[in-house]
């Protein structure tokens, strides 16, 4: 249970670390634009990550490559 409450906190701190726009204070008191701002900062998180995924698996395959 910690280790899942971990995880999730580490994510919403790089979330915010990464979020731009109005300081991460929705502007907006529509649930539904709440949503959306919210989904669109978790999709662009989850890109940032699964980039650095790639990035270093490369590194690791050129690194295999080299011996």
């Amino acid at each position: 249970m910690t280790a899942a409450t971990n995880k999730v906190e580490v994510f919403n701190g790089f979330s915010q670390w990464l979020g731009f726009g109005n300081r991460g204070v929705l502007a907006d008191n529509d649930p539904v634009e709440q949503e959306k701002a919210m989904e669109c900062d978790a999709l662009l998180t989850n890109a940032v990550i699964f980039h650095n995924a790639l990035d270093i698996a490369e590194i690791v395959r050129q690194l295999l490559e080299e011996g």
